[in-house]
């Protein structure tokens, strides 16, 4: 009982000193979808299989989100044409890395677990897209 009553009292400082950090991003993200238009997304791609895939990344690791969102915006960059290439990219970032969310990370996971775990998602992200489409276009699914 002793222990149990020890752990809530820690959980409690934890939370206590990370909830400012965690609702200043949630801020953060909430002014970042609200500047930036969605038509935005479809200006900057070009086509190019490997620029394109790039640029999502960049801009899904920015823009981090929750899946569902990303199945929406995802939905409406390919409608208005923005190659697969860079959606893929860009829902896998928006997912797997968080450049936003970063500092929160680095506060309760440690800097250098979230600065690995982040490259190496944003590596991974870039790739996957990558092998997703080429796999899609051999198996005749595009």
């Amino acid at each position: 009982m002793n222990h149990i009553g020890k752990s809530a009292k820690r959980t409690l400082n934890a939370l206590n000193q990370s909830l400012p950090v965690v609702v200043g991003v949630i801020m953060a993200i909430s002014l970042l979808k609200t500047a930036v238009p969605e038509s935005f997304y479809s200006t900057i791609f070009t086509g190019n299989i490997l620029i394109d895939p790039f640029i999502g990344n960049l801009i899904g690791s920015i823009a981090a989100g929750n899946p569902i969102t990303s199945y929406i915006i995802g939905g409406e960059l390919i409608k208005q044409g923005v190659s697969l290439f860079a959606v893929t990219a860009f829902l896998l970032s928006w997912v797997t890395v968080g450049i936003i969310s970063l500092p929160a990370e680095m506060d309760i996971l440690g800097k250098k677990f979230a600065l690995t775990r982040n490259i190496i998602c944003f590596i991974v992200s870039f790739l996957v897209a990558i092998l997703t489409v080429i796999t899609l276009g051999i198996v005749g699914e595009l």
